[in-house]
């Protein structure tokens, strides 16, 4: 008996804070916003990939933002997900062109408190990575190969819908810290292009086979899907 007393008084308060919630002013109610975002962490990738973002919001639980991020450069080295999958050893270098992105969403936030629900269309230009290794030998498929290797790595733009998820932080004079991240689970990962140079030349056979490992790893790996990732700082007007 006392246990449902308690969770009859629950529920009261929590229905009675909603209500109370219903008649305060909705600071956010046709409210604008503009902010600076970042797509990448400096200290994980060496990058920040800078971008804006302007939304709107219809309600303190409703709003719309659309992001775009530019072009970038990164140097990941051994921190590469793609060179770590490959399975190669002796890696010189890693460096990546991440093409520009840009979102089209909707925000959901439940409660005040809660993180928010993102769902939209994402559009991703191409990213390239470049992968150097040393001089050395190497088995691949039926042969033994003992030179420097490049291999580039090439995701095509796309445009997918997306999920994800944010949280905001809200100050009472406008400024707001967000951020959040876009996904496109829906579609399967894009196929890369992949170009492969040494010396002397791989076997078309053991060309093939480095290829469909290398798809493989990059498919299997689902930092490659096509998404927007966002950090930064909103402010309202």
């Amino acid at each position: 008996m006392v246990s449902r007393t308690r969770c009859l008084a629950a529920f009261l308060f929590l229905l009675s804070s909603f209500t109370l919630r219903g008649n305060q002013p909705d600071r956010f109610k046709n409210a604008w916003e503009i902010g600076f975002t970042f797509g990448e962490i400096p200290f994980l990738s060496g990058s920040f990939k800078p971008g804006l973002t302007l939304g709107f919001h219809l309600n303190d639980r409703l709003s719309f933002s659309t992001t775009y991020q530019l072009k970038d450069y990164l140097e990941r080295n051994d921190q590469s997900y793609n060179a770590r999958n490959i399975g190669l050893e002796g890696l010189l270098s890693s460096k990546e062109t991440t093409g520009e992105r840009l979102v089209f969403a909707v925000h959901y936030r439940p409660v005040d408190w809660s993180p928010y629900l993102v769902a939209g269309l994402v559009i991703n230009r191409a990213d390239i990575e470049t992968m150097r290794f040393d001089n050395r030998e190497r088995e691949i498929g039926e042969n033994t190969y003992r030179s420097v290797m490049t291999l580039v790595q090439k995701r095509g733009s796309g445009i997918v819908p997306a999920l994800g998820f944010g949280y905001r932080y809200d100050f009472d004079n406008g400024l707001s810290l967000n951020t959040n991240m876009a996904m496109g689970f829906f579609n399967d990962i894009a196929t890369p292009e992949v170009t492969i140079s040494g010396s002397p030349n791989l076997s078309e056979a053991d060309s093939h086979l480095l290829k469909t490992r290398m798809d493989e790893a990059f498919r299997g790996n689902f930092h490659n899907r096509y998404h927007i990732f966002n950090l930064g700082v909103l402010y309202r007007f």
